[in-house]
């Protein structure tokens, strides 16, 4: 990893506050890939989050990176709050078209249309893993999480077949083998059930 500097740090707060307010601001816009997303804040919340907890970025934390945080938290909080239920069922509904799209990818491929590059490095294969840490316990996930396993599976024979190895992390955390890129590994952060407001 290269070395984390404060400018990275801020330009991820930054980015993090922009996913909340713009989420807020254009929810009557909102959809699974159009510029306005549900879950841009969680995409944006969960690498910042691994990132201000890695030892790269320990002695480069200030008091004021942490508290600028916290309040991106509290906001984020407001919007879930302000979207109720209707707002986690549209993450979900969110993540259901994002594991399709990659069915849909692999099945491109197939028909000789998708290089593999093209969906190694497709964003939404880190946005499910974000979504599946996100609503862990409050929808039933165990299918999806299945079908995306078997899709990563699919995904690294055909890079083995190519001669691409590299260790991956599957959905569930554990080792599985041959796979594409570490930026595909599963969120180290756990899901709901920690309290997002800890600090660091």
């Amino acid at each position: 990893m290269d070395t984390v500097t404060t400018d990275d740090i801020a330009s991820r707060l930054r980015c993090f506050a922009m996913a909340v307010e713009e989420t807020r601001t254009h929810a009557e816009e909102r959809s699974a890939f159009g510029q306005y997303r549900a879950g841009a804040p969680y995409f944006a919340q969960y690498p910042l989050r691994r990132l201000m907890s890695s030892g790269e970025a320990a002695d480069r934390l200030s008091p004021e990176h942490h508290a600028e945080f916290g309040c991106i938290i509290r906001e984020l909080t407001a919007l879930e709050q302000e979207g109720g239920r209707l707002y986690r069922e549209e993450l979900f509904r969110d993540l259901s078209a994002y594991a399709e799209a990659y069915r849909t990818l692999l099945c491109y491929h197939e028909l000789g249309l998708c290089p593999l590059d093209g969906i190694a490095h497709a964003p939404f294969r880190k946005e499910i893993a974000v979504l599946l840490a996100e609503l862990a316990g409050e929808f039933p996930l165990d299918d999806i999480g299945a079908l995306v396993a078997s899709f990563d599976k699919t995904f690294c024979i055909l890079r083995e077949l190519g001669g691409a190895e590299t260790l991956r992390t599957d959905p569930a955390g554990g080792a599985a083998g041959i796979a594409p890129r570490r930026h595909w590994e599963y969120p180290c952060c756990s899901p709901r059930q920690q309290e997002r407001t800890d600090s660091f």
